[in-house]
């Protein structure tokens, strides 16, 4: 008799952290999606033709080098850039 309910007691413990585990799991794929569809317009990223790096595009420096508007995460990176490619 007490076998069993400590057979049953364990069960029943199981139970409920397995429940808790996937509860948890599934409210934190859907919070990675809706997080993910949610973007901050201005938010996009470009990468710097010198150095490789990404920037904001918001907080982009900007150039105009040979008709294309090229944008880089320094002006120190433009100039460089700037210098190498002049035609």
């Amino acid at each position: 008799m007490i076998r069993s309910l400590l057979i049953f007691f364990a069960l029943f413990i199981i139970y409920y952290a397995l429940k808790a585990v996937f509860r948890s799991a599934i409210r934190g794929y859907y919070a990675d999606e809706r997080r993910s569809s949610t973007a901050l317009p201005g938010e996009e990223m470009v990468q710097d033709p010198e150095c490789h790096t990404y920037v904001l595009k918001s907080r982009a420096v900007t150039r105009r080098i040979n008709g294309k508007l090229c944008l880089f995460c320094s002006e120190t990176c433009a100039k460089q850039y700037d210098d190498k490619n002049r035609s």
